[in-house]
């Protein structure tokens, strides 16, 4: 099954616990939930930062053995398995899909700081522009002198 990540809502980066493999079980199945369970991977950041998140399998321990039975074919000497194709492209797209939303939420954090720090300066440009306009006027103000008119006042005639 493929997670169209349009359809994630922006909240399931915040995932955990049982959220989370609820999450996989409801979106991928209750085996690949297992698989994270498993490994005590409880919130979606450890989920995309687990560099082989099926390496787990290759150690021969009682606790992974019924997983490792619905998830792999094992061969008859039970040394060697391999990771049903479906169930791994189950895994790998999940991995995926949340490491893009993750970049996309990056990028947007990045942008909307970006651009309320460009808001900020913006602001402080136009103060800066009003308070030397204020300065330039004031001190135009300082330079003026009085000038004082030496024409007689003319009176219009009464009539």
């Amino acid at each position: 099954m493929s997670i169209d990540l349009n359809n994630l809502s922006d909240d399931v980066l915040s995932y955990c616990n049982d959220r989370l493999y609820t999450f996989i079980e409801e979106n991928l199945g209750i085996d690949e939930m297992m698989i994270i369970k498993m490994q005590s991977i409880n919130n979606v950041r450890t989920l995309i930062n687990v560099p082989d998140i099926m390496a787990f399998l290759s150690f021969n321990s009682k606790e992974i053995i019924e997983l490792k039975r619905r998830i792999c074919f094992i061969d008859e000497d039970n040394k060697r398995f391999m990771v049903k194709a479906g169930i791994q492209t189950n895994i790998d797209n999940l991995i995926s899909v949340l490491k893009d939303k993750r970049k996309k939420q990056i990028k947007r954090i990045k942008t909307s700081k970006s651009s309320s720090q460009s808001s900020i300066q913006l602001n402080g440009d136009l103060f800066n522009a009003s308070a030397s306009n204020m300065f330039n006027l004031a001190s135009i103000d300082s330079q003026l002198t009085p000038v004082f008119s030496t024409t007689p006042k003319i009176n219009s005639p009464k009539m």
